[in-house]
Protein backbone atom coordinates (compact mmCIF):
# COMPACT_ATOMS: atom_id res chain seq x y z
CA UNK A 1 0.00 0.00 0.00
CA UNK A 2 2.96 2.39 0.37
CA UNK A 3 3.73 4.79 3.20
CA UNK A 4 0.87 6.01 5.38
CA UNK A 5 0.39 9.15 7.41
CA UNK A 6 -2.27 8.58 10.07
CA UNK A 7 -3.70 11.51 12.00
CA UNK A 8 -5.67 10.46 15.07
CA UNK A 9 -7.99 13.17 16.28
CA UNK A 10 -11.23 11.76 17.60
CA UNK A 11 -13.31 11.39 20.74
CA UNK A 12 -11.36 8.43 22.13
CA UNK A 13 -7.74 9.59 21.90
CA UNK A 14 -5.55 12.72 21.78
CA UNK A 15 -4.15 14.01 18.48
CA UNK A 16 -1.18 12.02 17.21
CA UNK A 17 0.43 11.65 13.80
CA UNK A 18 1.88 8.30 12.79
CA UNK A 19 4.12 7.55 9.83
CA UNK A 20 3.45 3.94 9.01
CA UNK A 21 4.02 0.98 6.75
CA UNK A 22 2.29 -2.37 6.80
CA UNK A 23 4.41 -5.23 8.11
CA UNK A 24 4.04 -8.70 9.54
CA UNK A 25 7.26 -8.39 11.56
CA UNK A 26 7.07 -7.47 15.24
CA UNK A 27 9.39 -4.71 16.40
CA UNK A 28 9.74 -4.03 20.12
CA UNK A 29 10.83 -0.42 19.64
CA UNK A 30 7.89 0.56 17.41
CA UNK A 31 4.32 1.38 18.33
CA UNK A 32 1.47 -0.49 16.66
CA UNK A 33 -1.70 1.28 15.59
CA UNK A 34 -4.68 -0.43 13.97
CA UNK A 35 -6.86 1.78 11.80
CA UNK A 36 -10.49 1.07 12.72
CA UNK A 37 -13.06 0.10 10.12
CA UNK A 38 -14.91 3.11 8.71
CA UNK A 39 -16.60 4.49 5.63
CA UNK A 40 -14.06 6.59 3.75
CA UNK A 41 -14.28 9.40 1.23
CA UNK A 42 -11.09 9.00 -0.83
CA UNK A 43 -9.48 11.83 -2.79
CA UNK A 44 -6.45 11.52 -5.10
CA UNK A 45 -3.78 14.14 -5.57
CA UNK A 46 -0.29 14.83 -6.79
CA UNK A 47 2.31 17.38 -5.73
CA UNK A 48 4.20 18.59 -2.65
CA UNK A 49 3.38 18.70 1.08
CA UNK A 50 1.56 21.98 0.49
CA UNK A 51 -0.70 20.39 -2.13
CA UNK A 52 -1.76 17.71 0.36
CA UNK A 53 -2.63 20.36 2.94
CA UNK A 54 -4.54 22.35 0.31
CA UNK A 55 -6.51 19.25 -0.75
CA UNK A 56 -7.40 18.49 2.88
CA UNK A 57 -8.54 22.11 3.39
CA UNK A 58 -10.75 21.94 0.28
CA UNK A 59 -12.25 18.62 1.36
CA UNK A 60 -13.32 20.07 4.71
CA UNK A 61 -14.40 23.53 3.51
CA UNK A 62 -15.85 22.76 0.06
CA UNK A 63 -16.73 19.08 -0.37
CA UNK A 64 -17.87 18.04 3.11
CA UNK A 65 -20.51 20.77 3.69
CA UNK A 66 -22.37 19.86 0.47
CA UNK A 67 -21.74 16.09 0.38
CA UNK A 68 -24.54 14.72 2.56
CA UNK A 69 -21.88 13.34 4.92
CA UNK A 70 -20.30 14.53 8.12
CA UNK A 71 -16.91 13.86 9.63
CA UNK A 72 -16.65 10.38 11.15
CA UNK A 73 -15.01 9.47 14.45
CA UNK A 74 -11.90 7.81 13.01
CA UNK A 75 -8.41 8.92 11.95
CA UNK A 76 -7.57 10.69 8.70
CA UNK A 77 -5.28 8.63 6.48
CA UNK A 78 -2.80 9.87 3.89
CA UNK A 79 -1.62 7.14 1.50
CA UNK A 80 1.64 8.00 -0.25
CA UNK A 81 1.67 5.86 -3.38
CA UNK A 82 4.86 7.55 -4.61
CA UNK A 83 6.42 9.49 -1.71
CA UNK A 84 8.63 11.78 -3.85
CA UNK A 85 8.63 15.03 -1.81
CA UNK A 86 8.62 17.21 -4.94
CA UNK A 87 5.86 15.34 -6.80
CA UNK A 88 4.18 12.78 -4.58
CA UNK A 89 1.18 10.75 -5.69
CA UNK A 90 -1.18 10.34 -2.76
CA UNK A 91 -4.68 9.70 -1.51
CA UNK A 92 -6.41 11.42 1.39
CA UNK A 93 -8.94 9.21 3.20
CA UNK A 94 -11.49 11.05 5.33
CA UNK A 95 -13.81 9.07 7.63
CA UNK A 96 -17.46 9.94 6.94
CA UNK A 97 -20.97 9.06 8.09
CA UNK A 98 -24.28 9.87 6.37
CA UNK A 99 -26.03 12.93 7.80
Amino acid sequence: MGVLGISTCNDAEPWRYYIAVSTSQEKDDLEEYTVPAATWAIFSGQGTNQSIQELERRIVTEWLPTSGYEYGNAPDVEVYLNPDPQNAQYEVWIPVVKK
